[in-house]
């Protein structure tokens, strides 16, 4: 029999993640408190551990349910209106393995643009502007390393980011890479000159 996650006194009847967000819908373990169901969110970006925001509590059984289901519509909403607009690029779907240059993990990719693999991508977030970094640092940049942490910057949103090396599919060729991550791989590259320079 399946151990019942317990949240602050609800049980979590159903629960459901639509991209980095899990939303709960919980039944109170005692039925006789005011507010015996619950509603909640937890988000997650990258690699940091699921945040809930506070509680929502309810005395009506359909408006909780009401209040669960609206939740994942407007989550699923942000997911399309996310993927609209996505610029620089005529089609947002992944690369494929045949876009990339293959690597073993004998090769070096410090330095390199590399592509993740689709499937290591959260539902929802599966496209190209989450599929696409540079990498410079961390032990799984380097052959034949013990480490998986690779460390570099997003080239779609340009922040500084950690992937993990088993997800790498391989090697982006300049030719592949839509405009938005040239532009941004550029700037990245000159402000890693400039503070190469500011730290001489």
């Amino acid at each position: 029999m399946d151990e019942k996650e317990v949240l602050h006194g609800y049980v979590i009847d159903s629960h459901i993640w639509v991209g980095h967000k899990r939303i709960c819908f919980g039944i109170a373990e005692d039925q006789t408190i005011e507010f015996p169901y619950m509603m909640c969110v937890y988000e997650s970006e990258g690699y940091m551990y699921p945040v809930c925001d506070k509680l929502h509590c309810y005395d009506n059984f359909p408006e909780a349910v009401h209040a669960y289901a609206n939740k994942i519509s407007e989550s699923a909403k942000e997911l399309e209106d996310r993927r609209a607009a996505i610029v620089g690029v005529d089609d947002p779907s992944c690369l494929k393995a045949e876009d990339v240059v293959d690597i073993s993990w004998e090769d070096s990719i410090k330095g390199k643009v590399v592509a993740v693999k689709e499937r290591s991508l959260t539902h929802g977030y599966r496209d190209i502007a989450n599929q696409l970094y540079y990498v410079n640092s961390g032990f799984g940049v380097e052959p034949c390393s013990r480490g998986r942490a690779c460390y570099g910057w997003n080239l779609y949103t340009g922040e500084k980011c950690r992937i993990e090396r088993p997800n790498v599919m391989g090697i982006v060729p300049h030719e592949k890479l839509p405009e938005f991550a040239k532009k941004t791989l550029e700037k990245v590259k000159l402000e890693q000159k400039k503070e190469s320079r500011d730290a001489r």
